[in-house]
């Protein structure tokens, strides 16, 4: 991958702002792992973007599977115990 030369920092790790909405649900839920693993928000939504990369890594696909999609939120808090590195 060839690197930007507009970067000011040229490390290995570099920001990026994306704005969004979610809604108030997804938030909630967000907030919930975030409280549970004494995580800022902002380190939750890292974590799941990286799980979520990992996941089209694996599969190729840039949404979920057509069974999994008439779910909007997926309340895997309460299904499952969420593993979020620190």
């Amino acid at each position: 991958m060839k690197e930007s030369t507009k970067r000011k920092n040229k490390g290995p790790n570099f920001n990026v702002y994306v704005g969004t909405t979610l809604r108030y649900e997804v938030f909630c839920e967000m907030e919930a792992l975030a409280s549970s693993h004494k995580l800022a928000n902002a380190q939750v939504v890292r974590e799941l973007f990286l799980c979520g990369l990992a996941a089209y890594g694996r599969d190729g696909r840039v949404r979920e599977s057509a069974v999994n999609s008439d779910l909007a939120v997926t309340p895997f808090l309460e299904e499952a115990e969420v593993e979020i590195a620190a």
